[in-house]
């Protein structure tokens, strides 16, 4: 659906993207996670053909942004970080008037605008200037114009952002549902949690791409291994046990929990939790902790 060969682009001499390659497939949700300055705006600015890259090459749906520009503009739908919407008119004539940009017909047109402010929840404010609107309901309108023409592509930079944790769980939910319709998603977020919990793949950028893959296969690669010990008794009472093993750090006591990390796990809780056992603890379960995307994201970005 999108391929991106070799793309970099400069603006007076500073290298804001430089020399990334990745493709997302059709239906999938991308995670395109970055500190600020990362380059991920400029990466969406060019892949949407509001911009030209400085190298390499663009494929959206196997046209170039070069010869196809108005049809990849057709199928892409664009969420910026501060959408920008027509206050002194009404939510229904903003959407009305943007959804016009893609001649769509005029009962279509209508039941589309009908169909996504009910969906966020605007369709009793429709005919409210937009003036009138808090902050959140701006950016749940600008969601909805993203999703007028029913894009096969989404672009979304912060798409909760402003948004109450209802709002918020609600467009997340949505997002989720576009992948029944093999509607792909871009998605950009400093929401690490919410990136987790959506994205197939994830691409880590500072400028040059640092990491693609799925979540899965990141805790796999993490080195070392967390490990949490729920015992019948208080934990504090073995937590000299696992230190005199020499084999795990990191180790931390809370109430009746113990945690502690470890290089090879296969090898290493064996031996712990049987040294555990013969000093009297009280074992109800034992759990592997998976890195979560936030400190992968933090060791790759430092690295």
């Amino acid at each position: 659906m999108i391929r991106v060969e070799n793309l970099t682009k400069k603006f007076a001499g500073i290298t804001a993207v430089d020399d990334i390659s990745f493709k997302v497939d059709e239906g999938c949700i991308f995670g395109f996670l970055g500190p600020n300055g990362a380059g991920k705006t400029t990466t969406i600015r060019m892949l949407a053909t509001l911009i030209k890259p400085t190298e390499g090459s663009i494929f959206v749906n196997g046209r170039t942004p070069s010869k196809d520009g108005e049809y990849i503009r057709s199928i892409i739908g664009i969420l910026t970080e501060t959408p920008g919407m027509y206050e002194k008119i009404s939510a229904c004539a903003n959407l009305d008037y943007f959804s016009s940009f893609y001649g769509i017909e005029e009962i279509r047109r209508k039941q589309n605008i009908e169909k996504f402010l009910k969906l966020f929840g605007l369709w009793d404010r429709r005919n409210d200037l937009v003036s009138t609107y808090s902050k959140g309901m701006k950016q749940k309108l600008a969601l909805a114009r993203a999703l007028i023409h029913e894009p096969k592509i989404l672009f979304l930079d912060e798409p909760t952002a402003a948004l109450d944790p209802e709002s918020a769980f609600m467009v997340r939910s949505f997002i989720e549902q576009l992948k029944n319709d093999k509607t792909t998603v871009f998605l950009c977020t400093h929401n690490l949690e919410e990136a987790s919990s959506l994205s197939d793949v994830v691409c880590i950028i500072k400028n040059r791409i640092i990491k693609i893959a799925t979540l899965e296969e990141l805790q796999k690669n993490k080195k070392g291994s967390n490990t949490e010990v729920i015992m019948a008794q208080d934990a504090s009472l073995f937590e000299q046990v696992v230190k005199d093993t020499g084999l795990a750090s990191n180790i931390a006591v809370e109430n009746n929990r113990l945690a502690f990390s470890i290089e090879s796990p296969e090898k290493s809780n064996p031996l712990i939790i049987k040294k555990l056992v013969n000093s009297g603890a009280e074992i109800i379960y034992i759990n592997e902790l998976k890195a979560s995307l936030e400190e992968i994201y933090l060791d790759l970005i430092k690295s």
